[in-house]
């Protein structure tokens, strides 16, 4: 085999297991800064890396066939029953570059790079990282849309399907099964549908619920804080219901006694750490989506909470250390990602100051 040819081969499989490192989300700040400082100091490696992303993106969306899915089930069988064993070079001598790139693409397409991979796998777990976001489609053909840095888990009973989101935010478009409720628990509440569009959010132990299409049931846990009722000084019509949501007969979310509060399209509920609502019937949804077209919408926001949001989506965080700072608001649209247009605008009009503090974190603080 001719020397540069070999050196290609040796680039692609560096480029494929770095790939896979990312997506099994053992990735830290000091990697995605090696892989950015590889990218634009090797154009070899960057063009590898590149057809990466690309196979990835391209040829997920037929993950679902019946052709990949076979394909997936005799790759999975193969990977448990080597044990997981770690990411090797491939032998430069005994695989020719066709064969090398059909098993790069075919391992980003069915997700096996996570069993082939030493960073270990979860079947039914979904996660993105900062920046990421991703498309699932669920074997009841529900989709689930996750947003930068979320992870969550699905599971299935006979009686629900059911949603675990551990951190972040996701849109969930719920196939109908009246025999299986679709839920989703995030922060000890339940999210209950049948077949409806809704966004979940949560954060620093905070759910946020905006309705989209069809209805919802919102309830807490036995293990949970109890969500209480929005009291008439709460904005907002809080369409509290005594009536029962369908029943979680596998045993989950539905504590007795628990208030229940039902929302509709336009409706938006906002729990916060204590299992106090409230209900905004006109809520805007604008806002809410705004992720799904790579904007950030803050509407009088806390400029902390909104930096928190902001960080999900750039290797580059803020930092606040001043209170009185992290409580001024803020309005405005940025786009994902743009934390250095972020930082202009509060400097633009607020007394404040941009400090690089450490690699690739900024600290803002009054004057």
């Amino acid at each position: 085999m001719k020397l540069q040819e070999k050196e290609h081969l040796e680039v692609d499989a560096e480029a494929s297991e770095i790939f896979a490192r990312r997506l099994a989300s053992a990735w830290e700040p000091e990697d995605q800064a090696k892989l950015e400082a590889r990218l634009g100091a090797d154009r070899a490696f960057a063009d590898a890396y590149r057809c990466m992303e690309e196979a990835w993106g391209g040829l997920d969306q037929h993950a679902e066939s019946p052709e990949f899915i076979a394909y997936r089930e005799r790759a999975l069988a193969h990977a448990r029953k080597a044990g997981a064993k770690r990411w090797r070079k491939p032998n430069a001598n005994t695989r020719s570059r066709w064969q090398m790139a059909a098993m790069v693409a075919g391992v980003a397409t069915l997700g096996v790079i996570w069993q082939l991979s030493p960073y270990g796998y979860v079947p039914n777990q979904y996660e993105t990282g900062i920046g990421e976001q991703r498309i699932v489609e669920l074997e009841d053909h529900s989709l689930i849309a996750l947003d930068a840095a979320t992870r969550l888990h699905v599971r299935y009973s006979k009686d629900a399907r059911i949603v675990d989101l551990k951190r972040g935010q996701a849109q969930f478009t719920v196939a109908a099964d009246a025999a299986r409720p679709f839920k989703v628990q995030a922060g000890g509440q339940t999210i209950i549908a049948l077949g409806t569009v809704f966004t979940v959010e949560f954060t620093d132990q905070k759910v946020h619920v905006a309705m989209m299409e069809g209805r919802v049931a919102v309830t807490a846990g036995d293990s949970s804080p109890r969500l209480r009722l929005p009291s008439p000084s709460d904005v907002g019509n809080p369409h509290p219901s005594s009536s029962t949501p369908p029943s979680p007969s596998d045993g989950e979310g539905l504590g007795v006694g628990n208030a229940t509060i039902e929302l509709a399209a336009g409706e938006e509920l906002q729990v916060n750490r204590e299992g106090h609502a409230t209900v905004t019937p006109n809520a805007d949804i604008e806002a809410a989506t705004a992720w799904r077209q790579g904007k950030i919408i803050f509407r009088a926001e806390p400029i902390g909470e909104a930096i928190e949001r902001l960080n999900r989506y750039s290797r580059v965080q803020i930092k606040v250390d001043d209170p009185t700072l992290a409580a001024r608001n803020i309005s405005g649209i940025f786009e994902a990602g743009d934390t250095q247009g972020f930082v202009s605008i509060i400097q633009r009009y607020l007394p404040v100051i941009a400090e690089p503090s450490e690699s690739d974190v900024i600290t803002l603080r009054l004057k």
